[in-house]
C-alpha cells in the first residue's frame, strides 16, 4: 500500500512539472497575446465579452486572458476526469489549438457525447443563411443571420443550423425593444436542425430566405464545430445594435479562419444585411440560393390565377367547397393544378398562424393533395426571384444637398446611421417597410448653422393587401422636425395605421395619424394621409404624399410631397424633392441633395 501512495505522488509530481513547463513554454511564446486565443475568448481587447462564468476555468479568466490559459493548461493536463462534462471534454476548441501551438498531447478522453454530436452533423461545408425582414414586426425589420453546418447529405433540410438569439419570454414591444438596447437579456447559442429554422422564418413568419455558400475547408468546418460546442448553454448579454444574432456568427467563422477580419468592418453598430456584405467582401461567398417564404408562393400564384380560381381556393382553404367539386371542372387541367397547390399551401399558413385546427388542417390538406396528384405533372409556379440584401444600398447615410424656401436657402448636411425610408430604392430591402434611426440633418446658411431635424426613431411598415392576406399598414415618428407651423423646430410623436394596395413595383395606401406635439409649438393633431411609391426599375422610384392634419390649437395643415431618387449604386443616389405646406400661409420646399451610403 504504501508504494501504491509513492507511485501516485510521483505521478501527480511528474504531472505537476510537465505542467509547469508546457506554462512556461506558452508563455515564452506569448499564447495569451494571440489572436487565436483571443478569439477563442471571445475578446476583441483584454476583456473576454463572454458573461457566464461557467466558460472560464480562472476566477479572473474574463479579465484576464492569461490566467485563463494558464489554467487551462493545467486542467488539461493533469484532470484525471476525462468523461463528457469534464474540462477535457468541453473544451475541445482550446485543446486542439493549444495541442498545435505547443507541440504536445494532452492523451485521450472519452468524449461520448461530443463525439456522438459530430458523427450525428457530419461537418461538410458551412452556409450563412440570412432570413428577410418579417413584415408587420419592427424588432425583425434588420433581418436576421445565422450559419448552417451542411453535412454530405444532398437535402440540406437536415443540417445543424447554428443560431445566436436573445431569451426572452416577454411580449410587451416597447419593453423588448427597451431591453434590446440596453442590454436586459441574456443571449444564447442554440443548435437545431434546419427544417425547424426554415418553418419558424419562411413558414410561421413568411420571411424570404438567402443563403450563401461559404467556402471554408473541412478543417476550418470542424474548428468552428469545437468551439460551437464550447459556447453550448453558454451566456453573454444580447445588445441589439452591437452584440447581436450577426454579430456572433463574425466570431464564429473567424475561429475557423483567422485570416478573415470580419469584426474590423464593423465600429458602432452591426445589422445583419451589413453581415452579408462582410463576408462577400472577405471573399468568403461561393454561391448563393434563394428560398421563397410561404407568403411569397401565395401571392405568386394569385399573380398566375384568374380571378375565378382565387375565388375557388379561398372556397376551398374555408371548407365551402370541396376538393371534387364538379365546380373545378370548368377549370383547365393547368389552373386546376394551381388551385390545389395553393388551397395546400394556404391552409397549411392558416394552421400555422393558429386559425385551424389540427384535425381540419390534416383532413382538407390530405384531400387537396390526393386531387392534385391526380391531375399528374404540370408546369410548376413561376416564382420570381427577389435581388439579394447584398444588392442593396448601404445602411450608414450621408446627404449633401441645398433646400430652397421661402426664407432661406441652406446647404443640408445630413447623416443617418441606419438603415432605410420607404423612399429610397428597395432593391435587396422588404418593400414597404421602413426603419430610420438618428437621421439628422442641419442647414448652413451664411455661416450659421441651424438643426432642421433629428428623426430619434421611424418606422413603417406598408403591407399591401390581398386575396390571401390582410395586414394592416402602420407607422410611426418620433424627433424634431420644422412641419409645424412658422417653420419653428418642434418635437413631434406621430403613429399611425390604415390600409395598403398593390405590389413591389407599384403600392399606395391611406393612413390615420394621430400626433402630438411638444414645446413651444404644443399641440395635437389628427392626421390623414395618403401616398403612393413607383419603382421603374433600373433603382428609381419615384414618391408622392398628400395629407391634412387637423390641430387643436393651430390651423389645420395640408402637405403634399413629391419625391424621385435615381440609385446609382449601393453607395450613391441622387434625390429631388418638392414639398407643399399650407397652413397659417403657403410655402414651396424644393431640395436636391445626393445620397452617400457606407
Amino acid at each position: 500500500m504504501p508504494f501504491f501512495f509513492l507511485l501516485c505522488a510521483l505521478s501527480l509530481s511528474l504531472h505537476a512539472v510537465m505542467t509547469d513547463k508546457l506554462i512556461a513554454q506558452a508563455h515564452a511564446k506569448h499564447l495569451s497575446d494571440q489572436r487565436y486565443w483571443h478569439l477563442l475568448m471571445h475578446s476583441p481587447h483584454d476583456e473576454s465579452e463572454i458573461d457566464d462564468s461557467a466558460f472560464f476555468l480562472s476566477s479572473e479568466g474574463k479579465q484576464n486572458l492569461s490566467s485563463e490559459l494558464d489554467a487551462t493548461i493545467r486542467h488539461f493536463n493533469e484532470d484525471t476526469n476525462r468523461t463528457n462534462e469534464s474540462v477535457f471534454c468541453r473544451f475541445p476548441a482550446r485543446r486542439a489549438w493549444l495541442e498545435h501551438e505547443l507541440n504536445t498531447s494532452f492523451g485521450e478522453g472519452e468524449c461520448n457525447e461530443y463525439d456522438a454530436l459530430v458523427a450525428k452533423m457530419d461537418p461538410q461545408k458551412v452556409t450563412l443563411v440570412f432570413p428577410s425582414a418579417h413584415i408587420n414586426s419592427p424588432a425583425s425589420m434588420f433581418g436576421h443571420t445565422f450559419l448552417r453546418i451542411d453535412s454530405s447529405m444532398e437535402s440540406k433540410m437536415m443540417s445543424y443550423a447554428i443560431n445566436y438569439a436573445a431569451h426572452t419570454d416577454d411580449t410587451n414591444g416597447l419593453l423588448f425593444a427597451y431591453k434590446g438596447l440596453f442590454g436586459g437579456y441574456y443571449g444564447y447559442y442554440s443548435m437545431l436542425p434546419y427544417y425547424e429554422k426554415l418553418k419558424e422564418y419562411r413558414d410561421s413568419e413568411s420571411r424570404d430566405v438567402w443563403e450563401y455558400d461559404l467556402n471554408l475547408t473541412h478543417d476550418e468546418v470542424m474548428a468552428m464545430v469545437r468551439h460551437i460546442w464550447e459556447l453550448q448553454r453558454i451566456n453573454s448579454w444580447y445588445y441589439f445594435f452591437d452584440e447581436n444574432c450577426s454579430y456572433h456568427m463574425l466570431w464564429l467563422t473567424e475561429i475557423a479562419r483567422p485570416s478573415v477580419h470580419l469584426r474590423d468592418h464593423f465600429w458602432y453598430y452591426i445589422i445583419p444585411p451589413e453581415t452579408v456584405y462582410a463576408f462577400e467582401d472577405e471573399n468568403l461567398v461561393v454561391d448563393k440560393h434563394y428560398r421563397p417564404s410561404k407568403r411569397t408562393k401565395l401571392l405568386s400564384y394569385e399573380a398566375q390565377l384568374s380571378s375565378e380560381g382565387i375565388r375557388a381556393v379561398l372556397n376551398l382553404a374555408s371548407g365551402d367547397m370541396k376538393s371534387d367539386d364538379s365546380e373545378l371542372l370548368r377549370f383547365s387541367d393547368q389552373e386546376r393544378r394551381y388551385i390545389f397547390e395553393a388551397a395546400a399551401e394556404l391552409i397549411e399558413y392558416r394552421y400555422i398562424e393558429g386559425k385551424l385546427s389540427k384535425e381540419t388542417y390534416a383532413l382538407r390538406y390530405h384531400s387537396f393533395l390526393s386531387e392534385r396528384a391526380h391531375l399528374g405533372g404540370g408546369a410548376p409556379i413561376t416564382i420570381e426571384k427577389k435581388p439579394n440584401p447584398d444588392t442593396a444600398h448601404r445602411a450608414a447615410r450621408i446627404v449633401l444637398g441645398k433646400e430652397w424656401m421661402e426664407n432661406r436657402s441652406p446647404f443640408l448636411i445630413g447623416w443617418r446611421p441606419a438603415f432605410h425610408d420607404i423612399g429610397e430604392d428597395d432593391t435587396g430591402h422588404l418593400f414597404g417597410a421602413q426603419i430610420e434611426f438618428l437621421d439628422a440633418v442641419v442647414g448652413v446658411e451664411e455661416e450659421k448653422v441651424t438643426p432642421e431635424k433629428l428623426t430619434v426613431l421611424s418606422l413603417a411598415s406598408i403591407a399591401p393587401v390581398s386575396h390571401f392576406f390582410k395586414p394592416f399598414s402602420w407607422r410611426m415618428k418620433s424627433g424634431w422636425d420644422r412641419d409645424y407651423g412658422d417653420d419653428h423646430l418642434s418635437f413631434v410623436t406621430r403613429v399611425g395605421a390604415g390600409a395598403s394596395v398593390g405590389n413591389e413595383y407599384m403600392y399606395g395606401y391611406v393612413l390615420s395619424e394621430p400626433e402630438v406635439r411638444l414645446g413651444s409649438n404644443a399641440d395635437i393633431g389628427l392626421g390623414f394621409t395618403a401616398g403612393v411609391a413607383l419603382n421603374w426599375g433600373n433603382r428609381m422610384k419615384t414618391f408622392s404624399e398628400m395629407g391634412h392634419v387637423f390641430y387643436l390649437d393651430n390651423h389645420d395643415q395640408s402637405r403634399f410631397c413629391f419625391s424621385h431618387l435615381w440609385q446609382w449604386n449601393g453607395h450613391v443616389a441622387v434625390n429631388a424633392k418638392y414639398e407643399r405646406i399650407e397652413q397659417r400661409y403657403d410655402e414651396d420646399r424644393y431640395t436636391l441633395g445626393v445620397n452617400f451610403y457606407f
